[in-house]
């Protein structure tokens, strides 16, 4: 009966767009990423792919699920390519008008002026913050479908990894030292800790036959919601993650 209503709860109309608005806003970022950083157009889309299904293609290898779910469902990957490529038309077209119309002109002043208005927090990193929780929720329930045994120790591996796991890979290509999620940037930890919420209901609500949809879904949107708060918390007071070291590195040979 609960397998049944986590099947339910994932095939809500709600829940998939959120799914899709948290895909959009990592394809996004990184359509942004290869801008600022001259990327080809096959670069940006590479960009584009890892951060908003790199992570969950990891996943699915390692439970062997077949076909992966941007194979069984290719929504995701079309909507990261139309994301692609309507991004770069706009920011084409920008390019191509900037100076060369008045209307234009006034347009980004006024869009300037309106920009220093906004808070710390963009629209941008509200989208990236519901991504991380929509993710961290399908994490523990993809584990929980293909029988991930603990629920309670591998519904949090799988929540990061689905979150996180892509935008690390996305980093490693361009070759960046600095990776933020490795190196201090409270994003992955979020998904850790509220995967365990919720894998550790999921654990507890299975031996309970009264246990009803409603219930379920007010539980996962208790966990949403909880993640996408700590993520905007973290952004607006920049907190960071505990670090290893106070940043300067030992000798080699005193490790």
């Amino acid at each position: 009966m609960i397998d049944h209503h986590l099947q339910a709860l994932a095939g809500q109309d709600w829940f998939l767009a959120v799914d899709l608005l948290g895909t959009f806003a990592f394809a996004l970022s990184g359509v942004i990423i290869a801008r600022e950083e001259n990327y080809s157009f096959f670069g940006c889309l590479v960009m584009a792919l890892l951060p908003g299904v790199g992570g969950g293609l990891i996943r699915d290898v390692i439970l062997d699920r077949s076909p992966p779910a941007i194979i069984e469902s290719p929504v995701y990957v079309l909507l990261i390519l139309a994301t692609v490529a309507l991004s770069i038309g706009f920011l084409k077209t920008i390019d191509r008008l900037r100076g060369r119309s008045l209307v234009f002109f006034d347009l980004v002043a006024w869009f300037v002026q309106q920009r220093r208005r906004l808070p710390p927090m963009t629209l941008l990193g509200v989208s990236d913050a519901i991504g991380l929780a929509t993710f961290t929720v399908i994490g523990v329930l993809v584990a929980h479908r293909y029988d991930a045994d603990p629920l309670w120790l591998w519904g949090p591996a799988f929540a990061a990894l689905t979150s996180s796991g892509g935008g690390i890979v996305r980093d490693v290509v361009r070759a960046r030292a600095d990776n933020p999620t490795l190196k201090g940037a409270f994003y992955a930890e979020i998904s850790v800790f509220w995967g365990a919420v919720y894998s550790v209901f999921i654990v507890w609500i299975e031996p309970l036959a009264w246990v009803t949809l409603p219930v379920i879904i007010a539980a996962t949107l208790f966990v949403m919601l909880g993640a996408f708060s700590m993520r905007m918390v973290a952004m607006r007071r920049n907190y960071r993650a505990p670090l290893v070291s106070a940043g300067r590195l030992a000798p080699r040979e005193n490790w």
